[in-house]
């Protein structure tokens, strides 16, 4: 294939390509700066302790072992926690992939509940507001998320104010709240920018595969239009007129200088939007594995880990266990992040220490030399975002294996919270940090990583809108057709 025939077909794919992929690449400029400063409704873990009444120690009459043993299930559960169901405390049970509930009372088991006991059990989160609808559903817009699979199916409690609670029927807790202000700047924030519209992301592949090849095709497209717009500017021997593009019609050239302005992070972006979903395997992020969290642990939450209460202060709203190196551990947790661990024996503390967290994280690559530190602020693997907070202090620990790895260990937990190696650097570098900028002299001040994104944004988005306008006018324009013989002296034809 001749140059000039390349230059022909690129000229037409782009063109083709603009037209029905240009309003999707503004949609996705614009929703992305709406959810640099708005997140996805959440409850929180902190909203959620702080609607939690005080544990009712005195009415605590069995273990967690008997509650669980009152479930029936096979093996032993991933999570266990303690807090109030309404008036009575409750035991709630993480377990085959699913969450249920057994009161700490009596061990009776938790039963769907009807209108009313669901209204008690969300009043701490209500308030006053008047209650104007309760829809029993299995999912919405709001919990489409995987994330929400083990609570299914849900009440969800609409509020006369536009506050909506999701309370769980399996396990009687609230896991969502919404507002009307969430919900409107996130339907042009994040349901638009992840294509996340409940028909197509409640199926998964189906909605994978879609996202996967609209972004695609949109790299193509501007590394097309990158190449040719590269290819019309003329530095040393400029247009008649001393123009450096060919371009007159306003439309075209500013779409002309705006590629070539903006182009490169145009492409830069749709491909780390395009690597986020690991396409054939590709930048693939490394995340703890259960055997990497049991190895730590040191084991499963068994008998001698679920059969003994601690003391529980009177500020206490909720009771974890846990295991840790082998060890059987309670974690009692207060508002405003407070905690304190329990030991069997009754010693009490704020946090595990670094040498025994170093210790109990050997087991994660055995004999292999490591070093263990405490990490007090961000470094180029864990740092915070406006909607992705990480605690601080954390245990980071560097092994000398061959594919050098790091673990971040929470000392509130003794859980891995992040972990990084070598194979993971095309995730960290091509996706996370060409898509979200997240580059540490960026996060140090926050404005300016938004004031970067944001002036980008709007330098692609306008790039976009001007491909929108021309490829409306060509659909609508009358088809008139062009000499042969003139066609080569008009290159506006070519956009």
């Amino acid at each position: 294939m001749t140059r000039a025939k390349l230059a022909r077909w690129l000229h037409l794919g782009h063109r083709w390509l603009g037209m029905g992929l240009a309003l999707m690449l503004l949609l996705w400029f614009v929703s992305g700066v709406v959810m640099l400063f708005v997140a996805r409704p959440q409850l929180t873990d902190s909203e959620r302790l702080a609607a939690l009444p005080a544990l009712a120690a005195e009415r605590v009459r069995v273990t967690p072992l008997t509650a669980w043993q009152a479930l029936g299930l096979t093996g032993w559960p991933e999570v266990v926690r303690l807090n109030m169901a309404g008036d009575r405390p409750a035991y709630r049970f993480l377990a085959q992939k699913h969450w249920s509930t057994v009161y700490a009372d009596d061990a009776s088991r938790f039963a769907a509940p009807d209108t009313a006991q669901a209204l008690r059990l969300a009043a701490a989160h209500l308030g006053n507001a008047g209650v104007t609808a309760i829809t029993p559903l299995a999912l919405d817009q709001w919990t489409v998320y995987r994330q929400f699979d083990a609570w299914r199916p849900f009440l969800r409690i609409e509020l006369a104010d536009g506050r909506d609670y999701y309370l769980s029927s399996g396990s009687g807790e609230v896991v969502l709240d919404t507002n009307r202000s969430e919900r409107a700047w996130n339907w042009i924030g994040s349901v638009v920018h992840w294509l996340y519209f409940t028909p197509l992301r409640e199926h998964g592949e189906l909605w994978r595969s879609l996202l996967l090849s609209i972004s695609f095709a949109a790299l193509l497209m501007a590394l097309a239009g990158l190449y040719l717009g590269w290819q019309r500017l003329r530095l040393r021997t400029p247009y008649p007129g001393g123009r450096r593009t060919p371009y007159r019609a306003a439309w075209k050239y500013w779409h002309h200088l705006l590629g070539l302005s903006g182009g490169i992070f145009v492409v830069t972006w749709l491909l780390s939007g395009w690597l986020s979903l690991a396409p054939l395997g590709l930048a693939r992020g490394i995340y703890a594995t259960p055997a990497e969290q049991q190895q730590l642990a040191g084991g499963e939450l068994s008998a001698d880990v679920l059969d003994w209460l601690p003391e529980i202060t009177p500020t206490t709203r909720e009771v974890d266990w846990l295991r840790f190196a082998g060890q059987p551990l309670a974690r009692l947790r207060q508002p405003d992040a407070e905690q304190v661990i329990v030991e069997r024996s009754g010693q009490r503390r704020r946090q595990l220490g670094l040498d025994e967290i170093a210790l109990a994280a050997a087991a994660l690559r055995p004999a292999t030399a490591y070093q263990a530190q405490w990490l007090n602020e961000p470094d180029s693997r864990y740092f915070s975002l406006r909607h992705q907070p990480r605690s601080f202090p954390v245990a980071r620990l560097d092994f000398a294996d061959s594919e050098r790895s790091v673990f971040y260990i929470d000392p509130q937990t003794g859980r891995i919270v992040s972990q990084a190696n070598r194979h993971d650097s095309t995730h960290r570098w091509l996706y996370q940090a060409l898509h979200r900028f997240d580059f540490a002299p960026l996060l140090a001040r926050a404005w300016r990583r938004d004031a970067l994104i944001i002036f980008l944004s709007l330098m692609g988005g306008a790039l976009c809108l001007s491909g929108c306008v021309l490829g409306w006018r060509r659909v609508v324009r009358p088809h008139r057709p062009v000499d042969a013989s003139k066609q080569a002296k008009i290159p506006d034809q070519h956009i």
